[in-house]
């Protein structure tokens, strides 16, 4: 990887060690020969300077070598960027991180329910839950007499409309749209599983209420907002929710037997918006977002967010609270607005990392991670053979940290 005299000087003078580096490479190189048919690529910058960029093993289903360029679905890494351009509407005064999330959804009502805030739902403690709402929206169906097996469109769409209607909702022509309406509603109907900001609970659905919430706030598209004010400042020119056609050639496939590629592989992950999961970007990318982080919201003389707002959003806001059953161990429930803080946390981002590095990473193998206390961004996308295993991704964090002084 580090072929001359001056890329070697350059290392040392960012106070790298070239060696350890080459033997990063290694290992890589060996883990694709190890494992058939998956793909690795890592991109690492320290002071702003790039120290480390691989791309190794098979991004197509036709065993072509991963590109340097190729385009990934980033799951979950998709929440730190809706956490930052609701950080964008907060500095603009449009909302509050405090806030009651009922004041933007008003249907949003019951219980302890009116004490939740937004904050509370972007560090994942408002009572919140991906099951309890699957749960009640099956109670809901059973009630109705709705088998979910649903075996057309049509009867798709009836079972919606018996669900407005129980709902007190208006009558309407059932689409796409007003089905996905009618969903927002049970979310927002069904109870929480715990009282606001006394738990952890990790939360897709909050995450796509939160990118509703900028939609309905700025009336652009979740894309056309983050073009305008976070991915076109940044330089950040292969990011998109819904991708242009004439990239999706450059997005990566991974084999058929390896978690989740049915999905993967579809043409849905290229159209797919959620605000929990729909973002699609390069390494390249990634770390420009995360050096943007790293400078205290600026970048290339972008300023994207106050010093003030990175110091809000990397702060650990579950102090107080118990650790969380995560996987299969339990976790410290450290967390910022958008980001996993880790304060001491010991998870499978390696050990090396210091206490006030934050990351974030997606289902399918990416991560993205800014350490201030070192001046290191590093974005890495390990495919995943099982689920939410995020295979390799401390080993490489490790080797990596034993590059630094």
């Amino acid at each position: 990887m580090i072929q001359t005299k001056a890329e070697v000087s350059g290392l040392e003078a960012l106070r790298v060690d070239p060696g350890r580096l080459e033997y990063l490479d290694s290992y890589l190189k060996q883990l694709a020969v190890d494992n058939p048919n998956t793909f690795t690529a890592v991109r690492a910058l320290r002071y702003g300077k790039v120290i480390f960029n691989g791309a190794y093993g098979t991004g197509s289903l036709d065993g072509t070598p991963l590109a340097e360029d190729a385009i990934y679905p980033l799951a979950s890494i998709t929440k730190p960027i809706i956490a930052t351009l609701l950080a964008l509407l907060m500095e603009d005064g449009v909302i509050d991180f405090w806030d009651r999330f009922n004041r933007y959804f008003p249907e949003f009502t019951g219980g302890k329910k009116d004490e939740v805030e937004l904050w509370q739902v972007l560090a994942h403690c408002s009572g919140m839950s991906d099951e309890r709402i699957d749960q009640y929206f099956g109670e809901l169906c059973a009630q109705l007499g709705i088998d979910t097996n649903f075996k057309s469109d049509e009867e798709y769409e009836a079972a919606f409309g018996k669900i407005r209607t129980q709902l007190g909702m208006p009558e309407v022509e059932l689409n796409d749209k007003s089905v996905d309406e009618t969903y927002n509603a049970v979310q927002l109907s069904a109870p929480l599983t715990a009282d606001p900001g006394t738990g952890f609970n990790y939360c897709n659905t909050a995450y796509n209420l939160m990118k509703k919430l900028i939609e309905k706030l700025t009336g652009e598209t979740i894309d056309a907002f983050a073009s305008r004010r976070l991915f076109k400042p940044l330089g950040m020119r292969d990011t998109h929710f819904l991708l242009p056609k004439d990239k999706w050639p450059r997005v990566v496939k991974r084999d058929p037997s390896f978690h989740g590629a049915d999905w993967f592989n579809s043409d849905n992950i290229m159209t797919n918006t959620n605000g929990a999961s729909g973002l699609k970007s390069t390494m390249a990318d990634l770390t420009r977002f995360g050096q943007m982080w790293l400078q205290q919201g600026t970048l290339d003389g972008a300023r994207i967010l106050s010093p003030a707002t990175i110091r809000l959003m990397t702060t650990d806001h579950n102090a107080k609270l118990p650790p969380s059953f995560w996987g299969t161990r339990w976790l410290s429930c450290s967390w910022g607005l958008g980001w996993n803080v880790c304060f001491g946390k010991k998870d499978d981002l390696g050990l090396l990392r210091s206490p006030r590095a934050y990351d974030h990473a997606g289902a399918g193998g990416g991560r993205i991670m800014i350490d201030p206390d070192n001046n290191l961004v590093v974005a890495f996308y390990v495919v995943e053979h099982t689920a939410m295993s995020y295979e390799y991704q401390s080993t490489v964090a490790n080797i990596l940290y034993s590059a630094l002084d």
